[in-house]
């Protein structure tokens, strides 16, 4: 059995934000042929399950928040790592100092700034609507104590997110990832990809070099360092590029499917 984990924003999805119906037949017959293939992101689990439903999953295994939260097949969960709630409480404070626009994730819970065009687009992104509650209501005082978040995303204007991104800099427990200039995502240094593919893979008894990894960014990394084959999609940055061991056509061109039919018919043989 082979363990195919896929990101899914810039790698997966197709230039309408959703999985083409050529991508849904190659992870449909991965499956069918009997591998395991396993959704990698830094999105909420609801959304990636939606996905995974697509092509006929149960929306389980997952490895959710950059490796933060991974749910094994039968909906346990393997890991669960949240932001210390001191690092959080900051996030908060430096968004609200800064007008910026603060998102926390807590398992399928997302609670947004306000009804305002960041929260608008990442409904349009991720078809997944935030909690009633606000960030300003999950940030009451005990809160986030009892309920840390797993992801913190500041979206903005670029230079209010670089004043966040340099307060966070400084704090040893988190990690930021920049997935473009108005973004800033913000984990738990506990977690990774990397560490997410591990998991799962030990949970299936199955050998990290067996193991094929498809990503485009930075957070794609530490996944492409444990696993047998690292692919690359051709939109991916340069050194993405440089440090898979293959790459494949671009996320709006179907790579990941091209890459599966490949495969799939390389193993027929």
């Amino acid at each position: 059995m082979t363990l195919f984990c896929c990101d899914i924003d810039g790698t997966l999805l197709n230039a309408h934000r959703t999985l083409s119906g050529r991508t849904i037949a190659a992870i449909q017959a991965v499956r069918e042929a009997g591998h395991t293939f396993v959704l990698c992101s830094s999105r909420m689990p609801s959304s990636m399950a939606a996905l995974d439903r697509l092509c006929g999953g149960t929306g389980v295994p997952l490895i959710a928040y950059n490796g933060g939260l991974v749910i094994r097949d039968d909906g346990s969960v393997a890991t669960d790592e949240h932001i210390a709630a001191a690092d959080a409480r900051v996030a908060y404070d430096t968004c609200a100092r800064l007008g910026l626009h603060g998102s926390f994730f807590a398992g399928d819970s997302w609670y947004a700034w306000g009804r305002d065009r960041w929260t608008q687009r990442e409904i349009n992104h991720t078809a997944v609507e935030p909690s009633a509650e606000s960030a300003h209501d999950y940030a009451a005082p005990g809160r986030i104590e009892a309920e840390p978040p797993h992801k913190v995303m500041g979206m903005g204007d670029a230079h209010l997110v670089d004043e966040l991104e340099r307060v966070l800099a400084g704090r040893e427990g988190l990690v930021t990832y920049r997935s473009k200039a108005t973004y800033l995502e913000v984990a738990s240094a506990e977690c990774s990809k990397g560490a997410g593919v591990r998991s799962i893979a030990a949970d299936l008894g199955i050998d990290l070099a067996d193991t094929v990894f498809y990503g485009d960014n930075d957070n794609d990394l530490s996944a492409f360092a444990v696993v047998g084959t690292s692919v690359a999609v051709a939109n991916a940055k340069p050194y993405v590029l440089e440090a898979a061991s293959e790459v494949t056509a671009a996320h709006h061109a179907d790579g990941v499917a091209a890459h599966l039919e490949q495969w799939l018919a390389a193993d027929a043989f």
